[in-house]
């Protein structure tokens, strides 16, 4: 069995993923006491993905597993890379994103020390400053998640990692969420969730670093990613419908809403112009999404288009 597995989820990003391959190259080449191995999952890509990856892998010496995935789902890719790997630490990151050369010196530190089995996840940075400063995490402060904290964004999924020993008590993502599901976002925030609940803890550390190429230039394109997060969100909230400590966040939400409208109407758009109300929108769009999914498993019908 490896020590380590990452794991990459790509669709359609030939050109960015041989970025990411590079930067995984120089993580492997720093730490070369520990067994490394890399899981490419290509999620149905058109472009030469394929390609690509085959080269890369014919220049390595480290083990490399290529699965092609046709089922479109950022979840089911997941883990489809999940049962193809046998890492006892299973590091995920995205195929826009480069890997700071010290992340595994970095993780395995961790990992020595730790007394607990611990989802972790690390700072994601801009990688390109051109980019709009979206889908990034830039906390100096080690913290580990409370009743108080909320899930979505607590970590971000292109740069995560835990023991398979957790994984194995937690299960595999719900593959009704993420990029390219019926949830269209939120599967880490629901794995997230489902640790935390479980009784274990997820930390968040600043010196995990990885950078993000994510490349929208455009507000607009800001704009549509976050409404599919808030969508994602409400469809976490409804899974846990009965859990008070959970949807408490969208009851303040909602008050803080009401208070900025009513006394401060200036704040109802954050400094990337997204709405408040339309993301609370998004969120209940997204409750109403998971419930009638729900009815429509149960009853067989055809799937709502929301």
């Amino acid at each position: 069995m490896n020590d380590f597995s990452i794991i990459v989820c790509t669709r359609n990003r030939a050109t960015k993923l041989q970025n990411t391959l590079d930067s995984i190259v120089q993580v492997i080449s720093r730490i070369p006491e520990k067994a490394v191995e890399v899981v490419l999952i290509d999620n149905g890509s058109v472009d030469n993905t394929c390609e690509v990856i085959k080269l890369w892998k014919a220049q390595v010496s480290f083990p490399v597993h290529y699965v092609f995935e046709g089922r479109t789902g950022l979840a089911i890719a997941r883990n489809t890379g999940i049962r193809a790997s046998s890492g006892n630490v299973m590091v995920f990151t995205d195929d826009d994103c480069v890997l700071r050369s010290d992340y595994l010196q970095v993780l395995n530190r961790y990992c020595e020390q730790d007394t607990d089995l611990i989802m972790r996840g690390g700072r994601v940075e801009l990688g390109d400053p051109t980019d709009q400063p979206f889908t990034i995490k830039l906390g100096n402060n080690t913290i580990r998640m409370s009743a108080m904290d909320r899930p979505d964004g607590f970590i971000i999924g292109a740069n995560m990692a835990m023991k398979r020993a957790l994984m194995d008590k937690i299960g595999l993502f719900d593959e009704r969420f993420g990029a390219g599901a019926v949830f269209k976002a939120a599967e880490e925030t629901d794995y997230i969730y489902r640790v935390f609940r479980a009784g274990f803890p997820v930390e968040y550390v600043p010196d995990l670093i990885v950078q993000h190429f994510h490349g929208r230039k455009d507000l607009n394109s800001i704009h549509r990613m976050n409404y599919g997060y808030q969508m994602g969100g409400g469809a976490v909230y409804a899974k846990y419908i009965f859990d008070k400590k959970l949807l408490r966040h969208f009851y303040w939400d909602i008050k803080r809403y009401v208070y900025l409208f009513l006394f401060d109407r200036k704040l109802l758009d954050n400094p990337l112009g997204i709405s408040y109300g339309m993301g609370l929108l998004a969120t209940a769009k997204g409750i109403l999404l998971y419930g009638l999914e729900n009815l429509r498993h149960h009853l067989r019908i055809p799937r709502y288009h929301l």
